[in-house]
C-alpha cells in the first residue's frame, strides 16, 4: 500500500483528496496553522517543520496543496498568493527529493486569460498579474528541484474541511437557502471539478507514474453566476432572480478575472479518461451532504495523530 502524505489539507482541494484517497492507500496529513482530523487518515503535529513531517511520515509520494490549490472563485484565495510560497513549495519539493519520494503539486487555472477559452498547458493566454506569475515562479521552482514532478492545474470545488463549514461553497449555498440576491461574476469563466473527482483522476495519474503538467477540469465552461443557479437547481431550491452586472467595455484584467477555462487533451489521451459533467459533480457533492461524507471530512470519526521523533 503506498504512503501518501498529504500537504495543506486546510484547503478543500487537499482535504477532499486526503479523505478520498483513505481507503487505498496509507494517508498522512498536514496543514501549517491546526491538525484537521480527516477519518481515515493519520494527522501530523502542525508545529513540526518540513523535514519532521517528511521524517515522521515516510511518504512514498507527496501531494502539495499549497495556496495555488485554492479555486480562484474562493474570494480568500488571491490574498493567500504571496512569495512565500515560492519557497514554502522549493522546501517541501527539496525534501522530497531528499526522501526519494515522488511529488505532486495542485496548481491553478487563474494562470490563464482570455480572450483564448479552453487554455491547453501551453497555451499563450497567459495572466500577468503578480499572483499568477508567481504561481508560475512556484511551479518553476517545483520543477527545478524535481524535474520528474507531477503538477495538476486545476479549479476545484467540494466541501469544505472546517467544522464551522464557512468555506466557499458553503457561503454560496447558503445564500440560496436564504433567497437572498446572490451577487456573483457572470464574465469570468472556468471548468469547475468536484474535488473528489479530482482525487480519483489524480490517483490514476499516480497509478500511471505520469509526470509534468497536466490540466484536470470539468468538462463544462460555467461563470460564477451559472454555477449558482445550477447548485440551486441540484438542491432544489426555489429560483432566485440573480443579480447581472451591465456588459464589458473592455477585457477583464485580474488574477482569475478572465477566461481561465482549461483544455484537458492531455491528461484525457494519457489516462483514456473522460472529464465529469458538471451535472455529474453536483450530483456527487449532493449524495456527501447526505451520506455522512461531510463528517468524515471535518472530523467527526477519529483520527490518529503521528508526531515527529
Amino acid at each position: 500500500m503506498e504512503s501518501l502524505l498529504v500537504v495543506g489539507v486546510d484547503t478543500v482541494v487537499g482535504a477532499n483528496i486526503a479523505a478520498s484517497l483513505a481507503d487505498r492507500h496509507r494517508v498522512l496529513t498536514w496543514a501549517p496553522e491546526r491538525r484537521y482530523d480527516i477519518a481515515g487518515c493519520q494527522a501530523l503535529d502542525p508545529a513540526d517543520t518540513v523535514c519532521q513531517v517528511v521524517e515522521a511520515s515516510k511518504p512514498d509520494r507527496i501531494v502539495y496543496c499549497g495556496p495555488a490549490a485554492r479555486s480562484i472563485w474562493d474570494p480568500r484565495s488571491k490574498a493567500s498568493i504571496t512569495e512565500a510560497m515560492v519557497d514554502q513549495a522549493r522546501e517541501w519539493a527539496a525534501a522530497a527529493k531528499e526522501a526519494n519520494a515522488d511529488f505532486t503539486m495542485i496548481s491553478s487555472d487563474a494562470l490563464f486569460t482570455g480572450p483564448w477559452m479552453f487554455h491547453d498547458e501551453e497555451s499563450p493566454g497567459q495572466c500577468h498579474s503578480i499572483e499568477a506569475l508567481t504561481v508560475r515562479a512556484t511551479e518553476e521552482q517545483v520543477q527545478e528541484q524535481l524535474p520528474g514532478a507531477l503538477i495538476i492545474r486545476t479549479n476545484a470545488f467540494g466541501w469544505s474541511p472546517d467544522p464551522s463549514r464557512s468555506g466557499w461553497l458553503e457561503k454560496m449555498l447558503a445564500e440560496v437557502e436564504s433567497r437572498r440576491v446572490v451577487e456573483q461574476d457572470h464574465i469570468r469563466h472556468a471548468t469547475p471539478i468536484l474535488a473528489t473527482d479530482l482525487a480519483d483522476i489524480l490517483d490514476r495519474a499516480h497509478a500511471e507514474r505520469l509526470t509534468g503538467v497536466f490540466h484536470v477540469a470539468g468538462a463544462e465552461r460555467v461563470s460564477p453566476l451559472k454555477f449558482a443557479q445550477r447548485l440551486a437547481d441540484q438542491f432544489d431550491l426555489p429560483w432566485l432572480a440573480l443579480r447581472r452586472d451591465s456588459a464589458l467595455s473592455a477585457p477583464p484584467q485580474g488574477f482569475g478575472l478572465g477566461e481561465c477555462s482549461l483544455q484537458t487533451k492531455r491528461i484525457r489521451k494519457a489516462l483514456c479518461v473522460a472529464m465529469p459533467l458538471l451535472s455529474e459533480g453536483l450530483a456527487r457533492l449532493e449524495a456527501q451532504h447526505v451520506n455522512g461524507y461531510r463528517q468524515q471530512l471535518t472530523g467527526s470519526a477519529p483520527a490518529a495523530q503521528v508526531r515527529a521523533a
